[in-house]
């Protein structure tokens, strides 16, 4: 298990950190689409810097995608409850690339037949 799956069913596809000025994205799933690999660079280097955080995106152990916000102790610039209402927009606004995301995960990852 790498640093970016755990023991909770989670599995990053990438993060970016405001802090380090970085962005990482999870090789285990560079066989995604050119076209969605740039959507996701560009939302969650976006929200990383809107927010003032560490934004993750990333699929459940069933497709299903998550979002993470995490903040560095004591930056008083982070809203969690700003953070949290960002997430729920993006989970509303971008329901089609989330839907290709998991139609995705389910074929090439889990072997699903359609």
């Amino acid at each position: 298990m790498s640093d970016y799956e755990n023991e909770y069913g989670k599995s990053v596809i990438c993060a970016a950190s405001v802090y380090k000025q970085k962005y990482y994205f999870n090789d285990k799933y560079k066989d995604l689409p050119k076209q969605i690999k740039e959507e996701i660079r560009i939302k969650v280097v976006t929200l990383a810097e809107k927010l003032h955080c560490i934004f993750t995106m990333g699929f459940y152990d069933d497709g299903e995608i998550y979002f993470e916000t995490r903040a560095e102790e004591n930056d008083f610039a982070f809203d969690e409850i700003g953070a949290g209402l960002e997430c729920s927009r993006l989970e509303r606004e971008e329901k089609d690339l989330i839907e290709r995301l998991n139609l995705w995960f389910r074929v090439f990852i889990k072997g699903e037949k359609l």
